[in-house]
């Protein structure tokens, strides 16, 4: 019964753990990583349409600029209680964030007034570059607390979170960071917010023109990413139980 106890759980090294990269991982785990850039590339394209069209409704629609204002202090407000009362890797970082949410929806208030409205298209860059960061991660936030609950609850293994290591968490705030400077960037410089009325529609479709190549590449890179982590996260997931499973008790004699 002990020979067989020991042949099951046999441990790999921990030369093994050492040695996963992209060279060791079998057909099924590059296929994962492949659809996950696809769904990634996907999910970042809509992502950019998204925050553009919300940002012309904040920058042109009083009523739009108060409902997001009230929106993302409400977001900013849930993110913090989540942060702070729960085990988020790196929860300073993550609170900071909640911060810039924050502070989108104070700026929304002061949108239509006329300080922001006689202020210069260089003057804006700046304010619409941390409107976009705060309103990309706080959607992708949002998307990525469903599908962890989705995929905890109702996934093959429950329990087992889509992105639930310091540095999957790392990487999906960069990548917010990243998309959201750089659309609130391209929106400002195009200055899409100042164009009359029957260029609106024109601009706008020539901003997301150049941002949904821009959304689709990054997303899909860090999906990518996100799937390796999780392939050697789930590698060395199995490892230690098996270390704690190996462990014998006194019936097994």
């Amino acid at each position: 019964k002990l020979h067989l106890r020991l042949i099951s759980f046999k441990m790999p090294s921990s030369k093994s753990e050492e040695e996963f990269s992209l060279a060791t991982m079998d057909q099924s785990q590059i296929c994962y990583m492949g659809g996950a850039a696809i769904a990634g590339g996907l999910l970042g394209m809509v992502i950019s349409f998204i925050v553009s069209c919300t940002l012309v409704e904040i920058s042109v629609n009083a009523f739009f600029a108060v409902y997001f204002g009230v929106l993302f202090v409400i977001i900013a407000s849930w993110m913090y209680y989540r942060v702070y009362t729960g085990e988020h890797p790196r929860p300073i970082l993550l609170g900071s964030f909640s911060g810039i949410v924050m502070l989108a929806g104070i700026l929304c208030f002061f949108l239509e007034s006329e300080w922001v409205v006689n202020m210069s298209r260089g003057a804006k860059v700046p304010l619409y570059s941390v409107l976009g960061i705060a309103v990309t991660f706080a959607l992708l936030f949002s998307i990525i607390d469903i599908v962890n609950y989705c995929y905890g609850s109702f996934g093959a293994a429950p329990g087992k979170a889509l992105i639930e290591t310091e540095t999957q968490v790392l990487l999906i705030v960069g990548t917010a960071t990243i998309l959201g400077f750089l659309f609130g960037l391209i929106f400002g410089l195009m200055d899409v917010e100042d164009q009359p009325f029957e260029n609106l529609r024109a601009t706008l479709l020539k901003e997301e023109y150049i941002c949904y190549p821009i959304g689709a590449s990054i997303s899909a890179a860090a999906a990518a990413i996100n799937q390796y982590l999780r392939e050697k996260n789930s590698l060395e997931y199995k490892y230690e139980s098996l270390r704690k499973d190996d462990v014998l008790d006194d019936e097994d004699f």
